[in-house]
């Protein structure tokens, strides 16, 4: 969220997260990183094998890999440095900090708790749905939505 500190605020540079691509190769990074130094290109590819709607197939798409990576790194969540060792070229090594750790544990609650919405939600339409017009299932999905997210 634009003007917010990140390091106060929970899931800030999320924005409005809904189910977009953005939010999930945010959340795989940390998740990730929490439990293993990686390089960025490793990352990636782990992105693609287990997301692959979101693969780094192409330039454009592993440009914003990396777009993600530097904002994480910007808001102070994750840190990156040069591995100089080896035959090849440089390459960055991404790591977690501590304030990435806590934002990884609210991602999480945020998704169990998104879970659980779209679980009830599932559920009703299941129950309900055959039973009702079109219209009636938007009109009750949008009740059913409003208030398991509290509105």
């Amino acid at each position: 969220m634009r003007g917010e500190n990140c390091h106060t605020t929970p899931m800030c540079g999320f924005g409005n997260i809904g189910m977009s691509p953005n939010f999930w190769m945010r959340a795989w990074v940390l998740v990730s990183l929490s439990r293993q130094k990686s390089y960025g290109y490793e990352l990636m590819n782990a992105i693609s094998r287990l997301f692959p709607e979101y693969s780094a197939s192409s330039p454009s798409t592993m440009g914003n890999h990396y777009r993600i990576l530097r904002m994480l790194e910007t808001n102070g969540f994750i840190t990156s440095e040069w591995d100089t060792t080896g035959t090849g070229p440089a390459r960055r090594i991404y790591d977690i900090t501590p304030l990435g750790r806590k934002e990884t544990e609210e991602i999480v609650r945020y998704i169990g708790q998104t879970k659980q919405v779209v679980d009830r939600f599932v559920g009703y339409i299941e129950e309900h749905g055959e039973k009702l017009s079109e219209r009636e299932q938007k009109s009750e999905a949008r009740s059913v939505l409003k208030q398991a997210v509290g509105e």
